[in-house]
């Protein structure tokens, strides 16, 4: 017997609980966001490069283009006299640069035999940056399962 049997129309229309991280996850909810943030942060800002780089179809691209432009992750960048030549990161792009750092350092783990990695470098020092997800409050990396879930709006 099917499990869609049991469902009512309501029931599989339900949405996620909506929270700071759900809304996050909603800005690059599909297949191909993360990948054009990528490309933009790696110096692909024309169209045609970053289809280069993506390799998404170029009506999903020009979706997806246009739904981070629209969304604020992604403005686009006139080099010359106010022509438009291709996209460049806002600030809140650049932001979401961290969660890419911490994927790539996952990848890095986890990742395929024989692909190969990307090291960044850190400008400041001149080494070889990891990501690592570190607790404000006393600095100690935190791993899965050292944390617990409070919703801030729930009060104490």
């Amino acid at each position: 017997m099917s499990n869609y049997t049991n469902h009512t129309r309501s029931s599989l229309e339900n949405k996620p609980n909506r929270d700071s991280l759900a809304v996050a996850l909603d800005a690059i909810n599909d297949r191909w966001s993360l990948h054009i943030v990528r490309a933009v942060a790696f110096g692909a800002w024309r169209y045609t490069d970053i289809l280069g780089e993506v390799g998404a179809p170029r009506d999903v691209l020009s979706s997806r283009l246009r739904k981070l432009t629209e969304s604020g992750i992604l403005q686009p960048h006139s080099p010359e006299k106010g022509r438009f030549a291709g996209y460049e990161l806002t600030q809140k792009g650049r932001d979401l640069g961290q969660v890419i750092l911490v994927l790539k350092r996952w990848g890095d783990i986890h990742g395929e035999d024989g692909v190969p990695q990307v090291d960044f470098i850190h400008d400041v020092c001149g080494e070889v940056f990891v990501a690592e997800v570190c607790c404000q409050a006393c600095g100690k990396p935190i791993r899965s399962g050292e944390f617990s879930v409070h919703h801030a709006s729930q009060g104490c």
